[in-house]
């Protein structure tokens, strides 16, 4: 019996290699699926399909950070960030710590603008220039007298409370948020290109000014906003000397109107691409460890883990590269 069941296997297993269009549907399944009689995994998920997967994956991170230099501003970061939403939220924060809410000043925002404005014009993230220039040379650069002074920078965000967020979740950050030595601050949001990628600077800069009677009235802090409001790109507003106002109301706030949004999103891209290479590969998988529990077969080594390893180190060292919001 179980001799003509062998030879009825074998005859069957005979005739289904003599039909081409067998052979070519069992090839292409296992693209998908593990392969029984050979005890392995899927072609899609073999090793040399997971080194083309690296290779594609660096291949792609290659072309988001070198194509803003050959086509500058068509890649970047859409947002919608304001002052008066990065005020409020700062303060918001403060409040929450049982601290004094900082008042607008116009003096530390045209600093901030300049500082803001120097980084796109010299393409450079960070807090001290390359020609050596300070945060506290923008400041006195207005007539700013001041006991404590601090700065806080930010970029690649896509709203207000994020950025504040982002700076609550950094130790030095917070510490100027949360520091009861400033009683004023001053905001900056300008829009350029840095690098060929189209985004939004934000420049927080805190003060405390020598002479207390010197701190920003209320007045001022809803001028400033008005300005920072409805002021046309790059304009130059100087704000009218009012009587009994505060002289740092004279000081020139500059404004930048809010960005259109580029070709490409570096945030849509990034996940776009992630969500379907990541639900391509998991989709394998789940297959593959479905198919190997029905048909018995056994092909999960410490190549395999390996392998696996890589890329999903590839993945998350783009998605890190890539990912938008950096605080400074």
């Amino acid at each position: 019996m179980s001799v003509l069941t062998g030879k009825k296997k074998s005859n069957i297993v005979k005739d289904w290699r003599q039909q081409p269009k067998s052979i070519e549907k069992f090839q292409f399944v296992h693209h998908f699926l593990p392969h029984p009689e050979q005890q392995k995994r899927a072609t899609l998920l073999s090793n040399r399909a997971i080194v083309i997967y690296c290779l594609a994956m660096l291949l792609i991170a290659g072309v988001f950070r070198f194509l803003p230099k050959v086509v500058p501003g068509v890649l970047g970061y859409a947002s919608d960030i304001t002052v008066k939403d990065l005020l409020t939220y700062t303060n918001a924060r403060r409040k929450d710590a049982g601290l004094s809410e900082l008042r607008l000043n116009s003096a530390l925002t045209s600093a901030a603008h300049q500082k803001a404005e120097d980084m796109f014009k010299d393409q450079y993230w960070a807090h001290i220039s390359p020609d050596g220039t300070e945060p506290w040379d923008f400041i006195l650069g207005q007539n700013y007298d001041y006991i404590y002074a601090g700065e806080n920078l930010a970029k690649n965000f896509s709203n207000s409370k994020d950025v504040v967020e982002a700076w609550m979740k950094s130790t030095s950050h917070k510490e100027n948020l949360l520091s009861p030595n400033y009683d004023e601050i001053g905001f900056a949001v300008v829009n350029g290109v840095i690098e060929g990628y189209e985004t939004t600077l934000v420049v927080q800069m805190f003060g405390r000014p020598r002479n207390a009677a010197q701190v920003a009235s209320v007045y001022e802090e809803q001028t400033v906003l008005e300005k920072e409001a409805t002021a046309a790109v790059s304009e130059r507003v100087e704000l009218p000397a009012t009587e009994g106002t505060s002289e740092s109301l004279q000081q020139p706030v500059y404004t930048q109107a809010l960005p259109e949004n580029p070709a490409l999103d570096v945030t849509v891209a990034t996940k776009t691409v992630s969500a379907v290479f990541g639900g391509f590969v998991g989709t394998l998988l789940a297959l593959d460890v479905w198919y190997s529990k029905r048909k018995g077969i056994h092909k999960f080594t410490g190549h395999t883990v390996a392998h696996l390893g890589i890329l999903v180190l590839v993945v998350a060292s783009i998605w890190f590269v890539l990912t938008p919001g950096i605080v400074l």
